[in-house]
């Protein structure tokens, strides 16, 4: 196995350690520093990276729901083998499909139950940004749920079923599942400026879809979605 850089601050200020026990393993998988095809496993993990195994655990879970490990039929994970353009195809297809599912919904109109939704997750990425810029990187988390929330409400109720039964065939596929977010901390500045400029295009959306403006909707809605393509790419260089 591919040996692990040691999170001797793991327990420091600013992220918990789940946080940055999940960020890091994202990242040098994605990056290869972890290679496709390795197998993981959380004692092992634990020991490379000189934390309890509790962290690895939850980290492994979320990494498997991201589509970036699978479960191997004894103990243990293998890394998952795909490419970036690959998954940058397939994040064009999830956008076209984000932004009809955002036209339908600006088409159908807004229930007052899923206008309150909507809110909550603009408030959550709001309060987020706002950690964010404190330099509290708990702010990751409450973003996280904030962004899947929004994403997964123009789905869920859009209206045309065949939208949300379409995009299920891409769920599984390395970080297209709906709301995913990849923070590198490297980078806190630009990331939190990323952020905000996609909390920025989800305040357009909203608006967009609570006006009934169906193609302001869906341009925008597309155009957010391949801005995650755009990030993602910067981790194949």
């Amino acid at each position: 196995m591919v040996e692990l850089e040691m999170l001797d601050d793991v327990e420091g200020e600013g992220a918990s350690s789940d946080e940055r026990v999940l960020m890091t393993l994202r990242r040098l998988i994605m990056d290869g520093s972890i290679a496709a095809g390795e197998k993981i496993t959380e004692v092992g993990l634990s020991g490379l990276l000189n934390v309890s195994r509790t962290p690895v655990r939850l980290a492994l879970r979320t990494l498997e729901v991201e589509g970036l490990i699978q479960k191997r039929s004894g103990r243990g994970y293998n890394v998952v083998d795909f490419d970036f353009e690959d998954t940058s195809k397939a994040y064009e297809v999830r956008g076209v499909l984000e932004g009809l599912a955002a036209r339908s919904l600006a088409q159908k109109g807004l229930s007052d139950e899923v206008d309150e939704v909507f809110r909550k997750s603009l408030g959550l990425t709001s309060r987020a940004l706002e950690r964010l810029n404190d330099r509290c990187e708990s702010g990751v988390d409450l973003y996280q749920e904030g962004n899947s929330l929004f994403h997964e409400t123009i789905m869920q109720e859009c209206g045309n079923s065949f939208i949300p039964f379409t995009y299920n065939r891409l769920e599984s596929l390395p970080l297209l599942k709906l709301g995913v977010l990849v923070f590198n901390r490297e980078a806190y500045d630009t990331e939190v400026l990323r952020l905000t400029i996609g909390h920025g295009q989800h305040l357009v959306v909203y608006d967009a879809i609570k006006k009934g403006d169906a193609a302001r909707a869906e341009a925008m809605m597309r155009e957010h979605s391949h801005a995650t393509v755009a990030y993602s790419m910067l981790f194949s260089g």
